[in-house]
């Protein structure tokens, strides 16, 4: 929960709910845990022609599409794992992924997104195993494989861990050669309301990296939207260093307790903490 105090560049908590929602705010540094691997998966939602493309039909298609659209020298290191059985293609009727159909109230879903999920009837899950190491082949893998099946099934493409569909624009675009990992590519920000009168600022996503959900809490009508992209790059970029020259990744990432962010508006402050989960990994509030 955080608010821009007047005449400051520094973000503070707006009021003295943080503790009682998140739990106690530490001073010490904060370590967070990371998956060494990581699913990663998406899912097009399709309507069959015929004659069906079976999934060696898909593979061949994804090599031909990373030749096209992944710029060298990532291209050479992706093609033996589009061939392997490292990438897998799971076909089966859409009611076994019923698709969030709440996404299409969305102002950012076009109109051919919008009728290609509607009329859909089958569904393709487009998967690989990522590790969290600079530059994760396996979640470049999953994003070519996904973009490539959704154009031959023309269907539409489901980011299943940032939970949002993805346009159909982007199925042809290019992948740099260095595999660099820009945060906003990856991940969504969306804003909920929350029983507390709040509004809960997260992301959905982080998990493709192996790490925690982010959270800021925020006053009704206060824009978080760009602290916590920074804070996400952030977060990532770290994990990215903290990855160099390792044979393996680490298995914990630890924190300042405080976020030195720089945004346009100037140089906001989060305090960082775990908050309570219910189930899973505790997402990182601040």
């Amino acid at each position: 929960m955080v608010a821009a105090e007047p005449g400051a560049d520094r973000i503070r908590p707006a009021v003295p709910l943080l503790d009682g929602l998140f739990g106690r705010l530490g001073s010490g540094p904060v370590a967070l845990p990371v998956a060494a691997q990581v699913p990663v998966s998406f899912r097009v939602y399709y309507t069959p022609g015929y004659p069906p493309l079976l999934p060696e039909d898909l593979r061949a298609h994804a090599t031909t599409w990373a030749e096209t659209h992944v710029e060298e020298p990532l291209r050479s290191a992706l093609m033996p794992l589009l061939g392997s059985t490292s990438l897998s293609y799971t076909d089966m009727a859409k009611t076994s992924f019923p698709p969030p159909l709440d996404l299409l109230h969305g102002a950012d879903v076009g109109d051919e997104e919008r009728s290609r999920f509607e009329k859909a009837w089958q569904v393709t899950v487009v998967a690989c195993e990522a590790t969290a190491q600079v530059p994760m082949f396996g979640l470049w893998v999953a994003i070519a494989a996904g973009r490539s099946a959704a154009l031959e099934l023309k269907g539409a493409l489901f980011d299943a861990p940032a939970v949002r569909l993805t346009a159909i624009a982007t199925y042809e675009l290019a992948i740099p050669g260095n595999g660099a990992l820009r945060v906003d590519d990856h991940v969504a920000f969306p804003a909920d309301p929350d029983p507390s009168g709040l509004i809960r600022w997260h992301t959905t996503g982080m998990g493709k990296f192996g790490l925690p959900e982010l959270v800021l809490p925020a006053e009704p009508g206060q824009d978080l939207g760009p602290a916590l992209r920074a804070l996400a790059q952030q977060v990532l970029d770290s994990l990215l260093r903290a990855n160099h020259g390792r044979p393996q990744p680490p298995t914990e990432l630890v924190l300042a307790p405080e976020a030195d962010l720089s945004l346009a508006t100037g140089r906001p402050v989060l305090k960082l903490h775990p908050a309570p989960s219910q189930a899973g990994v505790p997402p990182l509030a601040a």
